[in-house]
């Protein structure tokens, strides 16, 4: 359990007494650095700030797998749990800070470093880089997710070297991907985000982006004019591609973003929502597992001439009406336009007969309650833990794919506490992405049309063998799913024990480049608790 902030102001007076019971595991009280972070960083907070301590630190990590506490009657609602909760990949912190305002991140993390304190900004949840346990018991996680103001600017600055002749978006560090996309969708705008309501809108765009606008639009990272970082000492600066000072670090988090600093701001280019792009439809084709040949080879031919507004969306899953041992594909195509426009394109896959099938139509906002992953479908509860595996491709290879079903349907035969496990082929549109000339951002992987991923679920987070064998089995279905290709991964999925060439590219100017923007705005470093570069 934790306190929050309005508590401990109450007890203010007692206060070294409660965080020397609360810090020290040995008989005789002794301040650790956390507990002497805490003597001094409250009184540097603003008022709405908010500080979580846990009440029984001493007790197994398996008693705080979850990491926030229960709500107070009558006190702030408390920050929002994350949904992967395995040891292996979450950070159990020491304390909360949950930032109010920039100055709020400026105060901790300079306080942090005066006592020799780890610290790890999140904005939302489904950090699965094995990294993020690294910031240990005594660490201090700045909670972002009361920064989460937007406002419109019409016809603000962007563009390399020139005026960008649209609308900007000014979205605090802290904003969810499905909170921004109702709130552009109010004011009739929209911009490339996450598919996942409940990720940090921050996060997801900082490793570069994937989303379901990306074909007309690019990339998440590719929509980034500005921003104000906290760097790892507590300098604020401000960058902007209207200017030159800071150009690089404008570079660098586009793509590799959680390596430099904490972004408090963002500014993206946002764009107005035609009447005639209002509507999306759906049609989810349901085959069994037998016919995976016969329906990849169909969507390999169809992606040769996908427009700009159709994504595919394919799953395996257990769907036991459909097939009570195997697992099936589910193939989901969205279409920018009407259900009798998409039909055109679905056709291919239409005939081939699916086993089940089903269709609809909704304004784009709805679109992440169709793939589950709003902020009240499952995807986002607080439940269990999950693994991913970023696989990064430009075809779809027939062998790898049946190598990859075939140690998928294994697993789940294997252990049926993984039976909720799924996989995920992402088959975006690319011709805004591929717009973006490759070497203008830290993104990589503007060649790779395909993102599949998959991912392992099981309830009991606190099981540690279960663990290992979800590792164990990610990393099978990775090697037969990439085949003979060349290992890249999109670092947003990565679980991080992938080189950094497979995360930020195999030029060597690229990485020879994050390197020297490491050591420029990080040298500490003091961002390493996801995909860092080492």
């Amino acid at each position: 359990m934790f306190t929050t902030r309005p508590l401990t102001t109450l007890l203010l007076p007692l206060l070294p007494l409660l965080l020397l019971a609360l810090f020290s595991s040995s008989a005789t009280p002794t301040p650790t650095p956390l507990s002497s972070l805490l003597f001094t960083l409250p009184p540097l907070l603003s008022p709405t700030a908010e500080i979580y301590l846990p009440l029984h630190p001493s007790q197994p990590d398996e008693q705080h797998q979850h990491l926030l506490p229960n709500p107070i009657p009558g006190g702030p609602e408390p920050p929002p749990h994350r949904w992967s909760t395995s040891p292996l990949n979450t950070p159990f912190p020491g304390v909360i800070i949950r930032a109010a305002t920039e100055a709020d991140i400026v105060a901790t993390i300079r306080q942090a470093n005066a006592h020799g304190v780890p610290f790890l900004a999140t904005s939302g949840g489904h950090g699965v880089n094995r990294a993020l346990a690294g910031l240990g018991k005594e660490g201090v996680v700045i909670d972002l997710g009361k920064m989460d103001s937007f406002r419109l600017i019409p016809r603000g600055r962007a563009g390399e070297g020139r005026y960008w002749k649209g609308d900007v978006a000014v979205v605090g560090g802290g904003m969810r991907t499905g909170d921004l996309i109702d709130w552009l969708w109010a004011a009739g705008r929209e911009t490339t985000t996450g598919v996942c309501g409940c990720t940090g809108f921050a996060g997801v765009v900082l490793g570069g982006g994937h989303g379901l606008l990306q074909g007309r639009y690019g990339i998440g990272a590719d929509q980034i004019v500005g921003a104000r970082v906290v760097l790892g000492d507590g300098e604020v600066v401000e960058v902007d591609v209207a200017r030159e000072e800071g150009r690089d670090l404008l570079w660098g988090l586009g793509g590799a973003g959680h390596n430099f600093g904490v972004v408090s701001e963002l500014r993206v280019k946002v764009y107005e929502v035609g009447e005639g792009r209002k509507w999306w439809a759906w049609q989810i084709f349901v085959f069994a597992g037998g016919r995976l040949e016969e329906v990849y080879g169909v969507a390999a031919r169809m992606m040769e001439t996908q427009p700009e507004g159709v994504v595919v969306w394919s799953a395996w899953m257990m769907m036991p009406e459909i097939d009570p041992v195997k697992p099936v594909i589910a193939f989901t195509i969205f279409f920018s336009g009407s259900l009798d426009e998409s039909r055109r394109y679905t056709e291919p896959i239409s005939s081939l007969g699916p086993n089940g099938y089903g269709e609809g139509e909704t304004e784009y906002p709805g679109l992440a309650g169709v793939l589950g992953a709003g902020t009240d479908d499952q995807l986002c509860q607080p439940q269990g833990a999950a693994f991913m595996r970023g696989i990064d491709l430009d075809h779809y290879d027939l062998g790898a794919l049946r190598n990859w079903y075939n140690t998928f349907s294994e697993m789940l035969a294997a252990n049926k506490a993984l039976a909720g496990s799924f996989c995920m082929l992402e088959g975006y549109s690319m011709q805004g992405v591929q717009a973006v000339p490759p070497e203008s951002k830290a993104y990589p992987h503007r060649d790779k049309k395909l993102l599949f991923a998959p991912a392992i679920f099981y309830a009991d987070a606190t099981n540690s063998s279960l663990a290992q064998e979800a590792v164990r089995w990610g990393e099978a279905m990775r090697t037969a799913a990439f085949g003979t290709a060349q290992r890249r991964t999109y670092v947003n999925y990565a679980f991080g024990d992938e080189s950094l060439e497979a995360m930020y590219g195999y030029e060597p100017w690229r990485l020879e480049k994050l390197r020297g923007l490491k050591r420029k705005y990080d040298p500490e470093n003091r961002f390493r608790f996801y995909a860092p570069i080492v």
